[in-house]
C-alpha cells in the first residue's frame, strides 16, 4: 500500500491546467444562470439582476466545508 498520498491537484505547485480549462469551457458554454435551477428560477434571477456565484466546497470524511482551512484541520484531527 502506498503511504505517500498524491498532492491535491489544486495545491500542487504546478497544477493541472486541464481542470481550470474544463471549468472555463463549461461556464462559457452555459447561460449565466444555467446552474441555478429551472428556467423559471433563472428568469427570476435575471429579472432582479441576481448573480450566481460558484463556490468551492471541500469534502472530507463525509463532511463538507466551505473553508479550505477547516477541511484541512478536520483531516489532520482525523489522522490522530
Amino acid at each position: 500500500m502506498d503511504h505517500h498520498p498524491r498532492p491535491h491537484p489544486l495545491a500542487d505547485p504546478v497544477p493541472d491546467r486541464a481542470i481550470e480549462l474544463k471549468l472555463q469551457e463549461f461556464t462559457a458554454s452555459q447561460p449565466p444562470h444555467a446552474l441555478a435551477g429551472p428556467p423559471s428560477m433563472c428568469a427570476e434571477l435575471d429579472r432582479y439582476d441576481v448573480a450566481v456565484v460558484l463556490q468551492a466546497v471541500y469534502e472530507w470524511g463525509g463532511y463538507r466545508y466551505t473553508n479550505a482551512s477547516d477541511a484541512i484541520a478536520a483531516a489532520k484531527r482525523g489522522r490522530k
